[in-house]
C-alpha cells in the first residue's frame, strides 16, 4: 500500500476519492489517547477504503484539524481526511530510500 501526501511517481489509475472523520475529546489526551491518535486513525481509514475497493494506494492525502465543542460542551478536535484512491500498475518504477 502506498500512502502519499503528494503525487506518486509510479504509473497509476485513479479509482475513487476517500473521506474519513474522527472526533477526539481534548480531556482524553494523555489519558489513554495521544493527540496524534486521531490523525493516525484517519489515515488508516483512508487506507482501508482503498483496500476495500481494490486500490493499492492513496495519494494527495489532506488532513485538517479543527477545534470545536461537542454536544456535551466538551472541547474536541475534529480531524478530517481526504485522499485519492489509486491502483498502481504492476512493474512500475520502484522507489528506494537508500542513500
Amino acid at each position: 500500500m502506498i500512502l502519499s501526501f503528494g503525487e506518486v511517481p509510479q504509473k497509476h489509475e485513479v479509482i475513487n476519492i476517500a473521506y474519513a472523520f474522527i472526533q477526539q475529546k481534548v480531556k482524553n489526551w494523555f489519558n489513554g489517547e495521544l493527540p496524534i491518535d486521531p490523525v493516525m486513525r484517519v489515515v488508516a481509514m483512508l487506507e482501508q477504503q482503498a483496500e476495500d475497493i481494490g486500490g493499492n494506494g492513496v495519494k494527495n492525502i489532506t488532513v485538517k484539524i479543527l477545534e470545536g465543542v461537542d454536544n456535551d460542551g466538551d472541547k474536541v478536535i475534529n480531524v478530517w481526511g481526504m485522499g485519492t484512491i489509486i491502483k498502481v500498475e504492476e512493474g512500475g518504477k520502484k522507489i528506494s530510500f537508500n542513500r
